[in-house]
């Protein structure tokens, strides 16, 4: 958990807005696909961003992915009661992702060697 927290908690929780979008009404529309595409992007986006020299990184593209799911819902349907509860778990992501704990390493700079060689 040290390591992959925000991670774990990102996948946690874009597989909760996966569940929550089918069993809302048994039919996952336009909209809802894409709220459940825009959820597994932030979890792989947050495995992805090493957090460099910003500690803040992963957090940041979890809240500039969370908007995103706001505008998608604002802008294709409006929003009713199953659309409160994907926001509520976009906004929880952002939070979950910010508090969990991780440790991601930059990459190694190749050396001017090792980029021949490949």
């Amino acid at each position: 958990m040290p390591n992959y927290g925000k991670s774990i908690a990102a996948a946690l929780l874009a597989a909760l807005t996966a569940v929550h979008t089918m069993l809302s009404d048994d039919v996952i529309t336009q909209q809802e696909g894409v709220q459940i595409a825009i959820a597994a992007v932030t979890a792989v986006s947050v495995w992805l961003v090493p957090i460099l020299a910003y500690a803040w990184l992963k957090t940041a593209v979890a809240t500039i992915l969370a908007v995103l799911n706001v505008l998608a819902t604002l802008i294709v349907g409006g929003i009713d009661h199953g659309d409160l509860v994907q926001l509520a778990l976009s906004a929880l992501t952002v939070l979950a992702v910010g508090a969990a704990p991780a440790r991601s390493d930059a990459p190694p700079t190749p050396t001017p060697m090792a980029r021949h060689s490949l």
